[in-house]
């Protein structure tokens, strides 16, 4: 299979984060351990979402919340079983996660058990032939192999969308967000969340059509990691700039590091994560809502995220 025509804007793609891993995100003086931690949430937080899009839940956007337990917690399971390091950020941002979210009911655990076991063995698969040494190494062209090696070619009742249903996508696209490696994306451990579609696996696409939109998943996931993280260290200087003066001990940065990688957040969350008392917790959500870095549409409401950091890096 020929390279994809789209291979220089990858490899720009590629040594843009490249640099920035070393210079920025590999230095513990200009990357805190607080902001590899909010990047990681951010991660997490992107990667459910296309696990939701993927497998078509409806439900449970907040990833912290109560809906979808079962399926939320069975996300974390078989990420975290696909870590190379279970040291890594990615690994203490899920039990951050755990840790924030509620204890499950007995027959959403279950569920949770019954969903892991269903996906352990897809996922394997998936791996299997993405760690093949005989891929090409661009990683557009080695996806799009992987796509069409895992694509069922069978359709229902003639109808090439069905197959989508099915499809394999939300195990590539956990792989992206655990072991970047394997698609040739980047030898930092950083998360690409969303690197292919379930369209990619209809039975009536054709290779070129395939070809286009798979750089163009490539590209858009490079280009997202590369920007948060450059956004994450613009939320902390924008914070120490409305928030000058605070105690040593103050745990509002921590709070602000919390809503903006999740970006809603009640006080009974911020509660269990600090951890502090609920009473606590509503009080330092207020103070960000005071000073301009949160919202709140009721009194039952959560916190919202209220200021977003735009970046677009050029080509």
């Amino acid at each position: 299979m020929p390279p994809s025509p789209h291979t220089a804007a990858i490899a720009f793609r590629q040594g843009q984060i490249d640099a920035l891993a070393r210079t920025l995100f590999g230095s513990p003086a200009l990357y805190s351990a607080e902001m590899r931690e909010c990047l990681a949430l951010r991660a997490l937080v992107r990667a459910w979402s296309q696990y939701r899009e993927d497998r078509a839940i409806a439900i449970g956007e907040n990833l912290i919340g109560a809906e979808c337990a079962a399926e939320r917690d069975a996300f974390l399971a078989l990420l975290a079983a696909s870590l190379p390091d279970r040291r890594s950020d990615l690994a203490g941002a899920i039990r951050r996660v755990q840790q924030i979210a509620i204890r499950p009911l007995a027959a959403e655990a279950a569920a949770t058990v019954a969903l892991v076991d269903a996906g352990t063995e897809e996922l394997a698969s998936v791996r299997e032939v993405a760690a093949s040494p005989k891929l090409p190494g661009d990683p557009a062209t080695r996806l799009l192999t992987i796509v069409r090696v895992l694509r069922r070619s069978a359709d229902v009742d003639s109808d090439a969308l069905s197959v989508t249903a099915t499809s394999p996508c939300w195990a590539i696209n956990l792989l992206a967000v655990a072991d970047p490696a394997l698609f040739g994306l980047s030898p930092h451990p950083l998360p690409f969340p969303g690197l292919v579609r379930r369209r990619l696996f209809r039975s009536d696409r054709d290779l070129d059509r395939d070809r286009d939109d798979i750089a163009d998943f490539v590209l858009e996931a490079l280009h997202e990691t590369l920007c948060d993280i450059a956004r994450v260290p613009r939320a902390v200087v924008a914070f120490g700039e409305a928030f000058p003066g605070l105690r040593v001990n103050s745990r509002l940065l921590d709070t602000w590091l919390l809503l903006f990688a999740f970006g809603s957040m009640t006080p009974a969350q911020l509660a269990r994560a600090l951890p502090c008392t609920k009473a606590g917790a509503g009080k330092l959500l207020n103070d960000l809502k005071i000073g301009h870095f949160a919202v709140r549409h009721g009194s039952l409401e959560p916190y919202v995220t209220a200021i977003q950091f735009p970046v677009s890096f050029t080509m």
